[in-house]
């Protein structure tokens, strides 16, 4: 389970165009007694960034790389605005890290990942200090 210094408060926002996968994110951030919204594409998950806040936004990229390095900058530029810094962490399979890394995503979660890498990624930008 997550940290109890966050558990049951953390929002978590899931973007995935996969309703399977959007879903089984879903579930796996839940079972960590996390709160999470899902989205199937970057349009709404805008719209929820503006209506609430979130502590994290996992996003879905794939292939080709130019898109997926798209959608981590317009991310990016949507969170900008925001109140706080929210990472943006990217759900890949098979991309290179540093064109992510460098698209404006803090961190990359590599499919298929299991529910313990997603509670470390969880807990390393959480954690007290880490974003202000």
């Amino acid at each position: 389970m997550a940290s109890d210094l966050y558990t049951n408060t953390a929002r978590i926002l899931i973007i995935d165009e996969s309703a399977m996968l959007r879903q089984h994110s879903l579930n796996m951030v839940e079972e960590l007694g996390l709160i999470a919204q899902a989205v199937g594409d970057i349009e709404d998950a805008l719209k929820r960034l503006n209506e609430r806040d979130f502590d994290i936004v996992l996003v879905e990229v794939k292939a080709p790389e130019q898109h997926a390095v798209q959608r981590i900058e317009a991310l990016r530029r949507a969170t900008g605005n925001l109140k706080k810094k929210v990472p943006v962490v990217a759900m890949s399979s098979g991309l290179k890290r540093g064109p992510l890394l460098a698209g404006g995503a803090d961190d990359i979660l590599m499919r298929p990942f299991m529910t313990g890498e997603l509670e470390a990624v969880i807990d390393r930008w959480l954690s007290p200090g880490v974003v202000s």
